[in-house]
């Protein structure tokens, strides 16, 4: 029994050393941080102007604005390469030195010097670059760079810049204003015969012709023949409107999963659903084409957290925001805004108003005192958690919330306990203007 208890013990305590505390990145004004799960600082307050997560939980960029560094989980220093932004295309770093890019790796070695106007990443180890203007009329010839650093003309010419690879396959613009697609090695092999075209996804990519959109496969064979009026995609579906009827195939096309006729006003993807609105109606519909939900008037949809949909039926700053469960049931009552923080969390909006006549208009209208707006938090039922106080509410992490009022920047978890509280300094800068 002894034994047990003892090896129970020492299991605990290898667990609780194994677990390592997140690291938030602060930046709010008059507090500039990277902290731990309680808001235990890690770094300095006041010692940077700016920070923001380069890789979550583990790479931040922090310094002054034209001027970071690269810093690790415990605020130490990674490299030292400085930088006017950085981005994770999760291979390597992409950073640009005024106003040319180069690479780096996650331990922050140099893997290109920045001189080039501008670079992405092949999906193969290397990278796809430009030395031109990307943004002027003329043409530029894109060059090949391997994982070694070996440079090689490709003889492709493109407008308008550089855009990213995926499935292998990167659009491009040719010098005649018509659309293909390069392979990895920046060779062509989808002929640039098209007005336009969009990235692939599941090995398709979205095209417009002269007749209409379209998709093709990764070799530039058609999917879905280029002559519709609409037609978008999400991870759930593709949709597709011939101006008659809205076809709903799987994510990869195939075989057609539902058709939707009627007179259809308006089409948009919502998360993994559809909403479409006819006359004085809009109805939601999953990746099926089951019927969800049906609501009076014109109603909009946007993505919430865990499937959830935040809709909204009504002018801006009106209470005509609720949540629609997956299921297409309602989830709350009705708010003046929600955004979505993290699972199962939204920050809610009340501002102030006062009614007037609009002779314009001839009707009757609100002027909200932006001034007032606060912020409160719920859960996915609606249910409030912390009232509507606070100028801002940001998720730091899935369980972190970053709550900054008038006189205080606290970091609270997501049932709104708080943690850690600074008192923000006179003076200090809007959040706004910390953020950017």
């Amino acid at each position: 029994m002894r034994r047990q208890i003892a090896t129970g013990l020492v299991l605990l305590f290898m667990l609780s050393c194994g677990a390592q505390a997140a690291t938030l990145c602060v930046n709010a004004p008059g507090v500039v941080v990277l902290a731990d799960d309680r808001g235990a600082e890690k770094t300095e307050n006041g010692r940077f102007e700016s920070a923001f997560v380069v890789r979550e939980g583990a790479l931040f960029a922090a310094g002054r604005k034209g001027a970071y560094s690269l810093f690790d989980a415990e605020g130490q220093p990674v490299g030292d390469a400085q930088f006017s932004m950085i981005d994770d295309n999760g291979q390597t770093l992409l950073f640009s030195s005024g106003h040319l890019y180069g690479a780096m790796s996650a331990e922050g070695e140099i893997l290109l010097e920045p001189r080039w106007t501008q670079l992405t990443p092949d999906g193969m180890g290397g990278w796809l670059a430009l030395t031109g203007d990307p943004l002027d009329e003329h043409a530029d010839e894109i060059i090949h760079i391997d994982g070694a650093g070996a440079e090689k003309q490709t003889g492709v010419y493109c407008a308008g810049g550089l855009s990213r690879v995926f499935d292998g396959r990167m659009p491009f613009m040719d010098a005649d204003g018509r659309y293909g697609a390069l392979d990895a090695g920046g060779s062509v092999v989808v002929s640039p015969v098209w007005q336009y075209m969009g990235a692939y996804s599941n090995g398709l990519a979205k095209v417009v012709g002269p007749e209409g959109m379209g998709l093709i496969d990764i070799s530039g064979r058609t999917v879905i023949a280029p002559t519709l009026l609409w037609l978008e995609r999400s991870t759930a579906m593709i949709a597709a409107w011939d101006g008659t009827n809205l076809d709903i195939y799987g994510p990869r096309g195939g075989q057609r999963r539902a058709r939707l006729s009627g007179k259809i006003q308006q089409i948009a993807l919502a998360g993994d659903d559809l909403a479409v609105a006819y006359e004085g109606r809009t109805c939601l519909y999953d990746a099926n084409g089951r019927l969800l939900t049906q609501e009076a008037g014109s109603v909009c949809y946007t993505a919430g957290t865990r499937g959830q949909l935040i809709a909204s039926n009504g002018q801006w700053g009106e209470k005509c925001q609720w949540l629609v469960n997956p299921d297409g049931s309602k989830a709350s009552g009705l708010f003046q805004q929600l955004l979505p923080l993290c699972a199962e969390r939204y920050a809610f909006l009340e501002m102030p108003g006062e009614a007037y006549e609009s002779q314009a208009l001839g009707r009757s209208q609100t002027a909200w005192n932006y001034g007032e707006c606060r912020y409160g938090l719920m859960d996915s039922r609606g249910r409030i958690m912390i009232s509507a106080r606070y100028r801002e509410i940001r998720a730091l992490s899935v369980d972190r919330l970053l709550l900054i009022g008038d006189e205080r920047v606290q970091i609270a978890d997501r049932n709104g306990v708080v943690m850690k509280t600074w008192i923000i300094p006179e003076g200090a800068e809007s959040s706004r203007e910390a953020a950017e």
